[in-house]
């Protein structure tokens, strides 16, 4: 059985089982060391940054369609606890600033303990994101 009916203050929602071998993206992310993930939308893109004193740092740009990896990152420190990690690819500054505050996903409204921005080509890109090994 992989069908579900839940009725919830008089709404009714039909719910089906995902595939038992569909995996998180955040356990996977864990499994690899990553130390953090984001992911934001419109376009859709995500970033995952490992663990370590020069962390290697993986964007996945535009719906996937562009992926991006700078091989070792410079962590920072800014003022009120913001973080974040700064390279290069090609020439082009990538820049990822990490801040610890409730943040909200605007498509599926599903919350997250830290809001992140990435700066690359003269873009800016939004998400939230998770910590994995806090």
């Amino acid at each position: 059985m992989d069908e579900a009916r839940l009725t919830l203050n008089g709404e009714t929602f039909d719910c089906t089982a995902l595939d038992a071998d569909a995996r998180s993206p955040w356990a996977e992310a864990r499994e690899r060391d990553v130390g953090f993930r984001a992911v934001g939308s419109e376009p859709g893109w995500h970033v995952e940054v490992d663990m370590g004193e020069a962390p290697q740092m993986r964007l996945a740009l535009d719906y996937g369609q562009r992926e991006v990896t700078v091989e070792r990152s410079e962590p920072f420190t800014g003022d009120n606890g913001v973080t974040g990690y700064r390279g290069e690819v090609d020439g082009e500054a990538v820049e990822l600033t990490i801040r610890r505050e409730d943040c909200a996903d605007p498509m599926s409204g599903e919350a997250f303990e830290a809001s992140a921005t990435l700066d690359f080509e003269g873009d800016t890109y939004r998400a939230c994101g998770r910590f994995l090994w806090d």
